[in-house]
């Protein structure tokens, strides 16, 4: 059900979850947490059967569940949270997130003072920093990325907000305007290259792509890719898919390297 329209959340999150009951349960609970700062409405996908998760709502804190009657990609899941959204700002999050209480309010901050998207710095578990904002994907930077064993970053981590080609979509905070302007996720990609392809539109938009390394998060990534070759079909597919749209090349020849990076401070 639709929450009740007296009620107003700052934040939408939405999360999707493929039986990950056992990594949704921490993240509802620090998500609940979060909320005695910011109040948030929460938007649970069940992409495949499992137990509903029994969190306790407050005044500032409301879940609503999707329980889907059949597996949807990324992009449709969150699209069709998204439908739900009664607040300014619309986050997508992955259920094996971990966050403090205080990791949103940043990403809130940015996105209010830079409509666009806005994306944390994310933590592996070891405490290394991951590479989720990244510069535009090309076939040789990928042969690079596959060649070596231990990737660079693109970006170098510091306390300024900087301005990035894309964000990783594990944990993105969009201003729910742009997110609607640019039609949302491209629901014709499966489970790879959303997160790309949506930060080039917002571009190309005029909007906003905002690293913020100042809300931190930590992520335990499941590289499915590697160890499944369905999965890397999907990758392969959805690369192709990105490299051939006119988006990707519109973002190459007209908007990469736009000297907003060097707006934020």
């Amino acid at each position: 059900m639709h929450p009740s329209t007296t009620w107003t959340p700052r934040l939408t999150v939405s999360v999707v979850s493929h039986g990950q009951g056992r990594l949704l349960a921490p993240l509802l609970h620090q998500l609940r947490d979060a909320s005695r700062q910011v109040r948030m409405q929460v938007i649970v996908t069940q992409n495949l059967p499992e137990p509903v998760i029994p969190v306790e709502e407050s005044e500032d804190f409301r879940l609503t569940w999707i329980v889907n009657t059949g597996p949807i990609g990324f992009a449709e899941n969150h699209n069709a949270a998204f439908t739900y959204c009664r607040a300014p700002f619309f986050c997508v999050m992955n259920p094996d997130v971990r966050l403090e209480p205080q990791s949103l309010l940043p990403l809130l901050d940015c996105a209010a003072q830079w409509p666009g998207v806005a994306g944390p710095r994310v933590l592996a578990p070891d405490g290394r920093v991951e590479d989720s904002a990244r510069r535009v994907p090309s076939v040789i930077r990928l042969l690079r990325r596959t060649l070596k064993k231990r990737c660079e970053a693109d970006y170098a981590v510091s306390q300024k907000i900087q301005q990035v080609d894309w964000l990783a979509g594990m944990c993105m905070v969009f201003h729910a305007d742009i997110y609607r302007s640019v039609g949302g996720f491209d629901e014709r990609f499966h489970l790879y290259c959303e997160d790309v392809d949506i930060c080039l539109k917002i571009h190309l938009s005029g909007a906003y792509v905002s690293w913020v390394p100042n809300a931190v998060i930590i992520h335990d990534a499941q590289r499915a890719s590697r160890r499944n070759w369905q999965y890397l079909r999907w990758h392969v597919g959805s690369l192709l898919r990105l490299f051939a749209s006119g988006t990707y090349w519109r973002f190459r020849f007209f908007a990469s390297g736009h000297d907003k990076r060097a707006m934020h401070v």
